[in-house]
Order: C-alpha cells, then structure tokens, then sequence
C-alpha cells in the first residue's frame, strides 16, 4: 500500500465563484502536499461482499494540513480579495463518506477490481486559514482576513466542500485504487 504520509498534488481548485453565496472566490491550489492522511481511521464500510459492485467506506482524519501555492481572486462577505503566495491551511475533525463502483475484468482467470466511479462527500469541524500576501502583501489586511475565514470556516468550507471532495477524491484514485486494483478480488473471498 502507498504511503499517505505525503500526498502532493499539481493543482486543485478549491472553490468556484457562486453569486448566489456570500462568499464569492475563485480559489486554486498549486504543487500541493498534504500531510495527515496516515492518521485516516475507517469508521465503517458496507458492500464489500463477493460480487458486489458499490462500496462506501466511511472514514476520519484527525487533522490534515495543506501546504500550497494559491490563487485566489473574489469577494467574501461583499469585500474584494485577491493574492497570489504561500499558504497553510489546517482542516480538523475531517469526516468524509466514499463511495466507489467497480467492475470486475478477468486477468489470468481471477477477477480484479476496475474502477468506474469514485464519488466523495466531506465536512470539516473548523478550518485555520494562513494565506501570505494578500492584498498585495498588505499585512493587517492579510492578517485580519485569515481570522475573518478562520472564524467564519464552516460558511466557507459549505462553499469548498464540492470543489475540495472532488480533488480529495482524485488524490484517493490517483494514490490508493491502483494498489487496490493490482490485487485479485477473488483471493479476498473462500467458496
């Protein structure tokens, strides 16, 4: 299995620009590491029985933090933002729900997991925002804006939440499924 110790990621767009919301931020991450994902622990799984072709897994992250270079450019609360830099960001009490459907290919006579779709849903209890250089580098305008996202991360991770599941989701396919669907499925299982 893979380690998730470090997870890196080119880019991940973490939140689309929405006039219906208060929070309105077109958000992308670059050369993205993400730690914390070792510390997963499996709450439960349904499906995994011989011949069953949908899976859910559904798991928890203590704490995860991401390591990138941003881009955002928008409004939050109806005040511009806009910076390009470093920033850190920390999820806590991450909950996500994963489910997966599969197909079955024969190879050398044993079935193996091919996957077709992998769909990820994910609520984080608070979030810590570290954006450097905001507001070309202005640092009280910086700073106040990391605690106003801070304070206010639940309302801006409702805003994240598809965005963020969806690359979370291709980290998992990317890193996970190809160990999984290396293994015969049919080993798993007695007659």
């Amino acid at each position: 299995m893979p380690s998730l110790k470090l997870v890196t990621l080119d880019k991940l767009t973490a939140a689309k620009s929405n006039a219906k919301s208060p929070l309105q931020l077109n958000f992308e991450l670059f050369d993205i590491k993400i730690t914390g994902l070792d510390k997963t622990k499996v709450l439960s799984t349904n499906g995994f029985e011989k011949g069953t072709e949908h899976h859910e897994v559904d798991f928890e992250v203590p704490i995860v933090k991401i390591n990138a270079r941003y881009e955002i450019d928008g409004k939050l609360l109806l005040v511009p933002i806009k910076g390009k830099g470093h920033g850190e960001f920390t999820l806590k009490d991450v909950h996500a729900t994963m489910n997966w459907k599969i197909a079955f290919e024969k190879r050398d006579g044993k079935n193996y997991i091919k996957s077709t779709e992998l769909l990820l849903s994910t609520d984080v209890e608070s979030m810590i925002f570290n954006f450097e250089n905001l507001f070309g580098g202005n640092k009280e305008l910086t700073v106040s804006t990391n605690k106003i996202l801070t304070d206010n991360s639940r309302d801006v991770w409702k805003s994240m939440e598809k965005e963020f599941s969806a690359g979370l989701a291709k980290v998992l396919d990317a890193v996970v499924l190809p160990t999984i669907e290396c293994l015969s499925y049919d080993d798993y299982f007695t007659d």
